[in-house]
């Protein structure tokens, strides 16, 4: 008993991920528009945005450093969040919003991860190739000064958001 108290003390904190991704498909550009040089406008190329956050203990002093999403990396910015549920809402359909949770709520810490822009690819250590290559979403943290990850397999889609 004694020791399932003392790896319990020393092993990896309980980490949880909500992930979420969405497709931002730009406007159209009028036709025959050019720009100050005579050069045609074109179409902005769709982009994505992500909804991702890490729920754990808050007697835990986790530092998220790095994200991996489809086995690319990218640098992170946190903010901690107060309160939940974390809700989206899509009002794709004027009149009826529709209303995604993002965080169930919980009385635990809860930390929104934000891109802020793509590493060059890297080198992978064969660990973190093997976790890339089977999860969607890979986090790397700090915890006890250790570094650890947590993984989410399977990130989920929510409605694509159109621009004008």
């Amino acid at each position: 008993m004694v020791f399932s108290i003392g790896a319990n003390l020393f092993g990896q904190p309980i980490v949880k991920i909500f992930a979420f991704e969405q497709e931002n498909l730009p406007g159209t550009k009028p036709t025959g528009v050019t720009d100050e040089n005579g050069r045609a406008i074109k179409k902005a190329a769709a982009k994505k945005n992500y909804f991702i956050f890490l729920t754990f203990k808050k007697s835990y002093d986790i530092r998220p450093v790095k994200i991996f999403i489809r086995g690319k990396s990218f640098s992170i910015q946190t903010t901690t969040l107060k309160k939940t549920p974390v809700e989206y809402t899509n009002n794709t359909v004027v009149g009826n919003p529709e209303k995604t949770v993002l965080v169930p709520f919980t009385k635990n810490r809860v930390l929104e991860l934000n891109i802020t822009d793509t590493q060059a690819e890297e080198k992978k250590s064969g660990s973190i190739r093997n976790l890339t290559e089977k999860n969607d979403v890979v986090i790397g943290y700090i915890w006890n000064k250790k570094k650890y990850f947590a993984t989410l397999e399977k990130i989920k889609k929510l409605e694509p958001v159109a621009n004008e």
